[in-house]
């Protein structure tokens, strides 16, 4: 609920258990009155609309500009950070005597002109493809109309509520209402501001095969900034914060702020805390080598900052943002199943070496397991015959399928499946057709090397003709293949980022990328698409609006899983994250895992099948059968449950989780044993989210009841005898209560 108080120029913003204010002041800027948690007692009429809790200015010299201001401009602020920094080449009025003409003009302030109430606003970059969300229940919005006095330049800044998750989505609307172009050095989606003391940050670091690193650690004085500097959202940190006191957080209580930006480019956080004490978030675009230009009449809306602040810890904070990504960021269209498939890749089992005859044989073992996708991977294309050549080549390989992809197609169709391919769209090979005929369509500075990655350079999709040239392509491929799943992949970082677009290439390769693939899935709603860049490199709220589920890592290991998956959970929802389980030895971490421990550890995502079948024998396949059809009836509850992280591998050795369906009356109980320490006694994990009164059956996969007991009991003691063993002991339980 969104209130203004005409006589204070006061808004309070409502939600399930929060509350955000702001106000006019008499000078006219649009100032931070606080943000928190609504208290137990209060009703609807209950607002903040008091004075400023504290003065912002204090008299005395250095001690500044800490005025929090919602929308922070160079000019009113330079010693702390902004959320815009525009230049303005010319002046907008006379010279007053003693004024000298420095040009540009490098200040910029905004005061308040008007404000609206909406139910139809939407952000920058919001999914174009018109596929329908889950939950498409308008949404109120405040947008606050903010001039500059002197200047042609309007700033809305919007706000739109998400009330029963207890979230808010902030941007920024720019408006050049003058004759000369603006140019912005910084641009942000929004800069909050938190409360004294919430300065324990949790976040996600890593790197290629250790992404979602989760990282705590308590901020000092100044300024700490999580980044991206390439064309995706990048390993080494991903879009997502909490804050919280020290010490004054755990799992499942304390106050909690939490933060994931909608965007799949150069991003920047950085968190400033003032000499007050006080915390900024300022969240949006990277500044690094960023430049918008904003033509006479053109317009700008920024991505959207998603924010909230619970009271129920980290795994509140989690299960908030796991609810608003599946409810109201990742298509749904009706006509599609209700849940991720099971998916089979043929990459190890073949890689480059692919026939027909090969991928069907692996099609044919796949749907008797109960694989229902079935993925061609890399090296289908082109002169693909390793990573050296074909990338940008999208047509059928002949020596592999001479007779094309038709008769593997319908193999996989028959056999009741559907049918997917990889593709790199953004990537050319220097030995490819379409780079010897196009070689200016990559990211290059005249006169320099072209490094390559991989033996791959990038497509310049600041030129509008190359973005239309791969959308040509995979529209073909879909038409003529009846393709339903793309794996969208992208293996490498930028480096050149020569563009015929100049300093705006960030913003226009993620427009770019963006815009393919919702004019795609506008054309093909049967289509699916799936993320993946190196492995979890693309992950953020912005692609899931775009796509069904992303590739957290190419790490495949079962315990490393374990705590990349658990990363993961802190902002992102099962559904969307495909697991895969691969062989019983890993070349990445040279070491092997029992075919339980890899279904445990896949299964608490959307399940996937890496493994070779073809070396598989009769008995082995039939275990995997058995283990898919038990995902298959856990599969409800695991995509769409609530997430309950019930012991940590960072606190107890051991990664317990729990996913629990929406009436309570059913659950999924997995348990990983990552450490094993001797002379160690780990605690039974009591369970969450059941009924107390009613009588639950727990059984295992082959359906075989291990335990019957009240709900008050599991959510007290616990499950008996999960202490587990030795490291890479797993278990996963089916939990279901009986009939009243």
């Amino acid at each position: 609920m969104i209130h203004f108080e005409p006589a204070t120029r006061t808004f309070n913003l409502h939600t399930a258990h929060s509350y955000y204010a702001l106000r006019v002041d008499a000078e006219g800027r649009l100032v931070h009155l606080g943000w928190g948690l609504r208290p137990a007692d209060a009703g609807p009429a209950d607002r903040a609309d008091g004075p400023f809790p504290w003065p912002h200015e204090v008299g005395f010299s250095l001690t500044v500009q800490f005025r929090p201001e919602e929308v922070l401009t160079f000019g009113d602020v330079s010693t702390h950070g902004v959320t815009l920094k525009a230049n303005f080449p010319a002046l907008a009025q006379p010279l007053a005597p003693g004024e000298a003409a420095h040009l540009p003009i490098r200040d910029l302030r905004l005061r308040y002109a008007s404000h609206a109430v909406v139910m139809d606003a939407e952000p920058g970059l919001a999914p174009a493809h018109g596929q329908p969300v889950r939950n498409e229940t308008p949404r109120e919005t405040l947008r606050v109309r903010l001039v500059d006095p002197v200047q042609p330049l309007a700033v809305t800044a919007c706000y739109r509520l998400t009330p029963e998750h207890d979230l808010l989505e902030r941007w920024l609307e720019l408006e050049n209402l003058g004759p000369h172009p603006v140019t912005f050095d910084a641009v942000g989606f929004a800069s909050l501001h938190l409360p004294q003391g919430a300065t324990e940050l949790t976040s996600l670091t890593g790197a290629w095969a250790r992404e979602y690193t989760q990282e705590r650690r308590r901020l000092s004085a100044g300024t700490l900034v999580l980044e991206s500097r390439s064309l995706q959202t990048g390993h080494r940190a991903n879009p997502v914060f909490l804050l919280n006191a020290p010490g004054q957080a755990a799992e499942d209580s304390g106050t909690v702020y939490f933060g994931a930006l909608a965007y799949s480019g150069a991003w920047q956080l950085a968190f400033e805390q003032l000499p007050t004490w006080h915390l900024r978030v300022h969240a949006g675009y990277n500044p690094f080598d960023f430049q918008l230009v904003l033509a006479p009449g053109q317009r700008h809306a920024t991505p959207a900052l998603v924010c909230g602040v619970c009271g129920d810890g980290w795994g509140g904070a989690s299960r908030r943002l796991h609810a608003f990504a599946r409810e109201r960021v990742l298509p749904a269209p009706s006509a599609r199943p209700a849940y991720r498939p099971v998916l089979y890749n043929s990459w190890e089992a073949t890689t480059f070496n692919l026939s027909y005859a090969g991928q069907a044989a692996l099609a044919q073992k796949a749907a008797a397991m109960g694989v229902e996708l079935f993925c061609v991977d890399d090296g289908w294309f082109g002169a693909r015959r390793d990573d050296h050549a074909g990338l940008g080549d999208w047509f059928v390989r002949p020596d592999a399928f001479p007779d094309g992809l038709e008769a593997l197609v319908a193999e996989v169709h028959r056999l009741g499946m559907k049918f997917g391919l990889w593709v790199e769209p953004e990537m050319i090979n220097p030995d490819s057709d379409l780079y010897r005929a196009h070689p200016d369509w990559v990211l290059h500075f005249p006169g320099r090397p072209r490094t390559e990655s991989r033996h791959q350079l990038i497509l310049d999709f600041g030129r509008p003709e190359v973005v239309e040239h791969i959308f040509s392509v995979l529209d073909a491929l879909v038409t003529r293949y009846q393709i339903a799943f793309y794996k969208w992949d992208m293996n490498r970082l930028a480096s050149e980022p020569g563009s015929a677009a100049g300093q705006a290439l960030w913003l226009a390769h993620v427009a770019g990328v963006y815009g393919i693939m919702d004019r795609l899935r506008a054309k093909h709603p049967a289509l699916d698409i799936q993320s993946c860049s190196g492995g979890g490199g693309r992950v953020d709220l912005g692609i899931l609006g775009r796509v069904d589920q992303v590739w957290a890592s190419d790490n495949t290991d079962a315990l490393d899983r374990v705590r990349i998956q658990e990363g993961f959970s802190l902002a992102y929802p099962a559904r969307a994250m495909e697991a895969w389980v691969t062989h019983s030895f890993n070349g990445f971490t040279q070491r092997a895992a029992a075919l339980r421990l890899r279904f445990d550890v896949a299964m608490r995502g959307a399940l996937g099948i890496g493994t070779a079948l073809n070396e598989l024998d009769e008995a082995e396949l039939a275990e995997y059968a058995r283990y898919i059809a038990f995902y298959k009836r856990l599969r409800p509850i695991i995509q769409d449950g609530a997430l309950y992280r019930l012991q940590r591998v960072e606190a107890h050795g051991a990664s317990v989780i729990e996913y629990v369906a929406a009436d309570g009356r059913e659950a999924v109980y997995s348990i990983v044993v990552h450490d094993y320490r001797a002379g160690a006694f780990r605690p039974t994990a009591p369970l969450r989210g059941l009924h107390s009164g009613l009588v639950y059956r727990v059984s295992n996969r082959d359906g075989v009841e291990v335990q019957r007991a009240t709900g008050y009991t599991l959510m007290t003691l616990g499950l008996p005898g999960q202490h587990g063993g030795p490291a890479g002991w797993s278990q996963t339980l089916h939990i279901v209560a009986e009939a009243e």
